[in-house]
């Protein structure tokens, strides 16, 4: 009866160790996921798609700007709804993603971008942080982050 219980153990075990493997080739998916999500992201911006980056948010969704002041999601929506903003071009390289947990991921880039805002062009230089969230089988993008490029 030992040698059974033993043997059960032991296959336990490794099936504990082969499911961590499977959880590595997950992680390749969740890496595929959100460098799918940041181009989808980046490319509403671009094109100014209201319902594409509304739908993409969070509902929670917060903004630090590079200023320090927080931006909420109504708050972000309705600049990308102005009429007088304008994203001329967005260059963001490269994407760091780094898995927390399965349902949660940061991803960290260089953002270049310009174009203008209520009448003031814009040339930004930053290094960016965005939390990214699984709901459900959804990814969301949660917070981002922006901070000059001093370098």
């Amino acid at each position: 009866m030992s040698r059974l219980f033993f043997a059960f153990l032991l296959l336990m075990l490794i099936g504990l160790t082969s499911s961590n493997r499977s959880f590595s080739s997950e992680g390749s998916n969740v890496t595929a996921d959100l460098e799918h999500l940041n181009e989808i992201w980046n490319r509403a911006w671009l094109e100014r798609d209201v319902t594409l980056v509304a739908k993409l948010m969070a509902d929670d969704y917060l903004y630090i700007a590079p200023n320090g002041k927080l931006l909420d999601r109504k708050a972000i929506l309705n600049i990308i709804k102005s009429p007088s903003y304008r994203l001329d071009n967005s260059v963001r390289t490269p994407v760091m993603i780094k898995p927390v947990g399965a349902d949660a991921a940061v991803m960290v880039f260089h953002s270049q971008a310009a174009g203008a805002f209520e009448g003031k062009p814009f040339k930004d230089d930053h290094k960016c942080t965005m939390l990214c969230v699984r709901r459900g089988s959804v990814w969301r993008v949660l917070l981002e982050q922006c901070s000059p490029n001093n370098q």
